[in-house]
């Protein structure tokens, strides 16, 4: 159902990484990587109906979410290391954490239906 406290999770992530692509364009790249992101999370609130894949694809968002940090620290030592820390760039990782409570719901509701397959 849509109304699961994982949904508000993502789209919480969704907020997050959304406002992190508008508000941090120290470089052009990641600001278009995380707004996909966000555009991803957004597709997986809708795959409540195929948990499996909704779990699979917030464990993928999560791992690319932390290719996010990798990037920006490449990018960051390409430029000899002078990036100023801003507080959009903080938002990913408050994504990561959602992204994380999203997937325990997930995988909660899957153990909850299991269960319940089992008494029928």
């Amino acid at each position: 159902m849509i109304q699961r406290k994982q949904t508000v999770f993502l789209l919480l992530a969704f907020i997050a990484l959304l406002l992190c692509g508008i508000f941090d364009q120290t470089f052009g790249f990641l600001c278009g990587w995380t707004i996909g992101l966000s555009l991803v999370t957004l597709a997986d609130v809708f795959l409540y109906k195929n948990r499996k894949r909704q779990n699979l694809l917030c464990l993928v968002l999560m791992v690319l979410a932390v290719i996010y940090y990798v990037a920006l620290a490449v990018f960051n030592h390409s430029q000899g290391g002078q990036l100023t820390l801003t507080w959009p760039m903080a938002l990913p990782a408050v994504a990561i954490v959602l992204l994380f409570m999203a997937h325990k719901g997930i995988v909660h509701d899957e153990k909850l239906v299991r269960s319940l397959d089992r008494i029928r």
